[in-house]
């Protein structure tokens, strides 16, 4: 495979992107790394709710896991053995696979249903956990889409959310503006960019704005890997609101699934 010139820009938070920024330079592609949010665990205001007493605790992402198995060993407590585990997409069943959840006792969509929380919601209606399901433990960020709550109390389940960490979008600084200034106005490199959450594509929109990139010679040459449906409308509708000289219609977006393998092959494949 013949790669005239590209670039990859992956703007997941830090530490989500070696993998595959390893794989596409092995593949020949150049990978800018430039997360557009930062994740920071907060503390625990009260005392940590004990996953026993809960039927099913639900996991928004990675990071919710790895937060809340810290706080579990900071607090001297267990996860529960043959405990419910639920999850939307494929990097947190590995992140509770690592902490030691049983693949067994996850819960999350089939292959044929979206990873997202209506898939997530599909299938826990048709699984055996759901006749007896009286109570469930969200766990997740300080902001993110309630959704899923909302749909679990309407059929008259006990839910309570634990935030154990918040999403803060990041600016890019004067050198990564000139990087990212040079690049988009370059006609002869082909960029992709993978978006992967409505929160980071506002972030990376915002900071195309701050840097006063020209909207139309990027949209020219620059492909948008997003990982879910609704991202076309969230990159379409921050397009229009901070950059106004640009035509959203002219974005080229096509989606992936949200893996490291998906993405990898969107990319490649599209070169």
């Amino acid at each position: 495979m013949h790669h005239s010139r590209a670039t990859v820009i992956l703007t997941r938070p830090q530490g989500k992107n070696q993998a595959l920024q390893l794989r596409f330079e092995q593949a020949g592609l150049r990978v800018a790394a430039l997360p557009a949010l930062t994740l920071q665990r907060i503390a625990v205001a009260g005392p940590v709710p004990d996953p026993a007493t809960f039927n099913l605790v639900f996991f928004v992402s990675g990071f919710a896991v790895d937060c809340f198995f810290d706080l579990l060993a900071e607090q001297g407590m267990q996860w529960p053995q043959g405990h419910r585990a639920g999850c939307v997409g494929p990097g947190t069943v590995q992140a509770l696979l690592r902490q030691g959840v049983a693949q067994q006792q996850i819960l999350c969509p089939a292959d044929n249903q979206p990873y997202d929380s209506s898939g997530f919601l599909a299938r826990l209606k048709t699984s055996a956990v759901f006749a007896s399901l009286q109570s469930v433990l969200i766990v997740c960020g300080t902001t993110g889409n309630p959704w899923l709550g909302r749909q679990l109390q309407d059929l008259s389940l006990a839910v309570t959310r634990l935030a154990l960490y918040r999403r803060d979008a990041r600016q890019w600084d004067k050198q990564q503006r000139r990087q990212m200034k040079s690049l988009f106005a370059d006609p002869a490199e082909k960029k992709y960019v993978v978006l992967t959450s409505p929160q980071g594509i506002e972030a990376f929109v915002d900071n195309l704005a701050a840097a006063q990139i020209e909207p139309d010679p990027l949209a020219g040459t620059t492909t948008f890997v997003v990982t879910h449906a609704g991202h076309i409308d969230s990159l379409k509708q921050a397009w229009q609101q901070k950059l106004p000289a640009g035509n959203a219609s002219t974005l080229r977006i096509v989606q992936a699934l949200p893996q490291d393998d998906a993405i990898f092959h969107t990319v490649t494949i599209s070169d």
